[in-house]
């Protein structure tokens, strides 16, 4: 169990008993399920699994409004940053994406990521929307194993998840994660594109899209699994010393994968 990070189960045809879920769940597992539809529906995620859960979640809820603005800045800057990246490794113009990154500012009361969104996706979306083109099923499936993955992470933690820095939504329970995988995002974008994955998911393709957490993505030649541990790290030690500059978010360099095929 201690090699696995998130299992998907996606057949409606197995049974899991009891025991075999509370071994799961203890040893810090997140369990993602799909729906007849083949799309991720639910996520079974460990509860106190950090010794220190109540001291974590104080200082959470301490954060004060300025350290909040600052800390989506970062997150912002940093996923524009990344979906610039995306473009520039498939040889296309990132145009303004840059200086989008760069015109961030606290609390990104300028929509700078609405922005960079609408303009990154007009490039790698062909034809269509983000909504609604050939990889809008990839893209759906391959952010909600990802989201999965920061789940898990977060709660192991000790984060009271639905607590968000921005994310704010009361009938959302995972506003903290909503926060946190926004960075991440361009990894599966860049994923989908190397690997030429339609919204006709195929058992291969899926695969595919759950390997994300072994791609190659930040400074350090680090894994998405390790960078995402690094960023729930590092935004502890960014609340308790009040400085959003702590927090260690990824950076894409490259396409490559931990590990072969």
């Amino acid at each position: 169990l201690e090699d696995i990070w998130v299992i998907i189960l996606e057949t409606h045809q197995a049974t899991i008993t009891v025991p075999a879920l509370s071994a799961i769940v203890d040893s810090g597992i997140g369990v993602m399920t799909c729906g007849v539809n083949h799309m991720p529906n639910g996520l079974l995620l460990p509860i106190g699994a950090h010794s220190r859960h109540s001291e974590i979640v104080d200082n959470q809820l301490a954060m004060p409004k300025p350290l909040k603005k600052r800390l989506w800045q970062a997150i912002v800057a940093s996923k524009i940053r990344n979906q610039a990246a995306v473009l520039s490794i498939r040889n296309i113009n990132p145009d303004s994406l840059p200086r989008y990154a760069n015109e961030v500012r606290s609390g990104d009361t300028t929509a700078r990521e609405s922005v960079a969104a609408s303009s990154y996706f007009k490039k790698i979306v062909s034809k269509g929307t983000r909504r609604e083109s050939e990889l809008t099923a990839a893209l759906d499936y391959g952010y909600a194993v990802l989201r999965a993955g920061v789940a898990r992470t977060a709660v192991s933690g000790g984060w009271l998840v639905s607590r968000g820095i921005h994310h704010s939504n009361k009938l959302n329970a995972f506003n903290l994660v909503d926060d946190l995988i926004e960075p991440f995002r361009p990894t599966v974008d860049l994923l989908i594109l190397q690997e030429k994955i339609s919204s006709d998911l195929t058992p291969k393709s899926k695969a595919l899209l759950a390997s994300v957490f072994e791609m190659t993505v930040s400074v350090g030649d680090c894994s998405v699994q390790t960078a995402i541990e690094k960023e729930l790290a590092s935004l502890r030690r960014a609340v308790i010393a009040n400085d959003a500059t702590l927090i260690e978010l990824p950076v894409i360099k490259k396409y490559a994968k931990v590990r072969n095929e």
